[in-house]
């Protein structure tokens, strides 16, 4: 089999194992809320007190975009606004304490599947996949 045969069957591979992962992502507690939600919850989680407008320079979608999401989150109790001391037109969002329990969740999907990987491959292994995943990500 000629090589870029290969590599694009080795790519449907990687692509259905990430499906499969998303799918286990939105099982049990966490099949209520989208990938999406999930996304911008990880973000606050990682960058706590940022704004709608640092989301949306980081994802480079439009602001208003961002404010429905963020919005859908504060109903569903998952993000705060908090308000600047001493900006008052500023807002920074910080997870609830529903929000820190479900990241807890997403976060054990996440361990769950290294997990496996790591059941399956060997320490060099890994390091290979790491290095190729990094060369791969810069001409994408």
């Amino acid at each position: 089999m000629n090589q870029e045969l290969e590599l694009v069957e080795s790519m449907d591979k990687l692509s259905e194992l990430m499906q499969k992962f998303q799918t286990e992502l939105l099982t049990g507690d966490l099949k209520e809320y989208t990938l999406r939600q999930l996304y911008y919850i990880e973000l606050i989680d990682k960058n706590e007190g940022i704004s709608v407008s640092e989301i949306s320079k980081t994802l480079d979608l439009k602001k208003s975009t961002v404010s429905i999401a963020i919005n859908q989150l504060i109903d569903l109790d998952i993000v705060n606004k908090i308000q600047s001391t001493t900006d008052k037109r500023f807002y920074f969002l910080k997870l609830t304490s529903k929000g820190k329990e479900i990241m807890k969740m997403h976060k054990q999907v996440h361990k769950n599947t290294i997990k496996k990987m790591l059941k399956i491959l060997n320490p060099e292994e890994v390091e290979n996949f790491i290095k190729i995943v990094d060369k791969i990500t810069v001409i994408i």
